[in-house]
């Protein structure tokens, strides 16, 4: 059974309870992890309320030092953390070095950023006023994160948290939780304060423990768009700030005018990395008539030619999906689309936790495939009469995350990239697509509270402070 890291030291959990760790990759457990208790959790954030002050004492120089013994972590155990992500998550292991080099970089960024993070003078309507703001943190903060990427999605949090003075408490996905641990002895080995990161583990009970602490000021959640509307909702309570991550059903809008090899690569990639796991994944695809027929032949070809197999194998594509709980969610999705009229083109067949990717034509909108998150690789192709209709479809969506358009008019790029409702458009590229120093979050039920992402992240984890002096006296 693991530890838990609380206030600077390793702990057993007061409970002998415990998830056990299964790798999609081999169905072997590969470890035990503790199911923190409320007590647990009681504790790390008392530990964080502790270190609050000194975290804060700190200049925003040396906590960016930390960041930088934090990275120098990563990169001497880049094998290592790439190979634990592979075999407990059963993403490509390309992928998963993929993600330990994002963060690795990314950390960097944040270090950099965090001394940069400046305040505002404010012209004054009187005289002898001096107006500025500044930023400052809101308290403990508990990161709480998904499976499907497990290094890098927590660790944006953890770095922007820990730059601008927030102390955390991280719960991480009780599906890939081993790589937290490598997040904890990162920090362990640092000059940051004890108790200023805290690792709890467990499952959704230990979640809520975590959200419902009244010490908790800042809740920064990926996932599910229900789970974080209920945290949301219980953050009200104490008027606690949320930063969420929330799902998606991200559309990429092919016109007529489009290079087609090119927009079938990128939906391709887009509908089937980390197994289709991904929240701004290609979950919609909009033809546009003249160019449906080429573009669907294509997008078959290259799902064709994608390798299924084992992770750690080189020239594998996909691997297993993370559970059967995942799977099943897109195994129906594809059955109810076929049981309503949509043509299977390729794939669509399961073997164990692998899912052969899938590629259905003829999909409406009035199918689950076509409005709810499928989280898997399958690639449902609407067909639009217009570019009209293409852009009303897209953004026919309670989600905005990302969006994608291929078209080789200049005016349709811009017009489009001002039209559809998301957090981010992205012309003649996948919407599976994320730069560090560009900001990530969603529009509607995919997210609210900020965004992540580079100088958004440290921003979204501070509260604006004005400050006005007056020099001249009362006359």
């Amino acid at each position: 059974m693991r530890q838990l890291y609380i206030d600077g030291e390793w702990v057993d959990s007061e409970s002998s309870a415990g998830i056990d760790v299964v790798s999609p990759v081999s169905g072997d457990v590969i470890d035990t992890v503790p199911q923190a208790t409320d007590r647990d959790v009681a504790a790390a954030v008392d530990a964080a309320r502790r270190a609050q002050t000194e975290l804060e004492e700190m200049t925003a120089f040396e906590r960016a030092a930390v960041l930088d013994e934090v990275t120098d972590y990563f990169e001497e155990h880049e094998d290592e953390i790439a190979e634990g992500i592979t075999e407990e998550e059963g993403k490509p292991l390309h992928e998963s070095y993929e993600e330990t080099e994002y963060v690795i970089e990314s950390s960097e960024d944040y270090a950099h950023d965090a001394i940069r993070l400046f305040g505002d003078v404010v012209p004054s309507e009187w005289r002898d006023r001096f107006a500025y703001t500044q930023r400052e943190p809101y308290g403990p903060c508990a990161v709480i994160s998904p499976w499907n990427f497990p290094l890098e999605i927590p660790g944006g949090s953890i770095y922007s948290a820990v730059a601008t003075a927030n102390p955390v408490v991280f719960k991480p996905a009780e599906e890939t939780p081993l790589t937290a641990y490598h997040i904890a002895e990162a920090f362990a080995q640092s000059s940051l304060p004890d108790g200023a990161f805290n690792l709890v583990t467990g499952d959704g009970d230990t979640g809520a423990a975590l959200v419902g602490n009244r010490d908790i000021r800042l809740i920064a959640f990926t996932g599910s768009s229900a789970v974080g509307q209920e945290i949301a909702k219980t953050a009200a309570e104490r008027n606690a700030q949320c930063l969420l991550e929330l799902g998606g059903k991200d559309p990429i809008v092919v016109l007529d005018d489009a290079d087609v090899e090119h927009a079938a690569d990128s939906i391709v990639s887009g509908s089937n990395w980390n197994a289709g796991q991904v929240c701004c994944g290609t979950e919609r695809v909009i033809a546009t008539e003249g160019v449906h027929d080429e573009l669907v032949d294509a997008i078959v070809e290259r799902t064709e030619d994608l390798v299924l197999g084992d992770p750690f194998e080189d020239g594998v594509d996909v691997g297993p999906m993370i559970s059967e709980r995942i799977q099943s969610k897109a195994r129906a999705h594809f059955d109810e689309a076929v049981e309503r009229g949509a043509t299977v083109r390729t794939g669509g067949e399961t073997d164990g936790l692998f899912f052969t990717p899938a590629v259905l034509d003829d999909v409406t909108e009035e199918m689950d495939v076509a409005t709810e998150e499928t989280f898997g690789p399958v690639t449902p192709v609407l067909t639009a009469s217009s570019y009209e209709e293409a852009i009303e479809i897209a953004n026919r969506s309670p989600y905005g995350l990302q969006a994608a358009v291929f078209t080789d008019s200049l005016e349709r790029a811009h017009d489009a990239a001002n039209r559809i409702k998301a957090g981010g458009v992205f012309i003649n590229e996948t919407n599976n697509y994320w730069e560090r120093l560009l900001p990530f979050g969603g529009y509607g039920e995919s997210g609210s509270g900020g965004r992540y992402g580079s100088k958004w992240h440290l921003e979204a984890m501070t509260q604006v402070k004005s400050v006005m002096m007056n020099y001249g006296g009362t006359e």
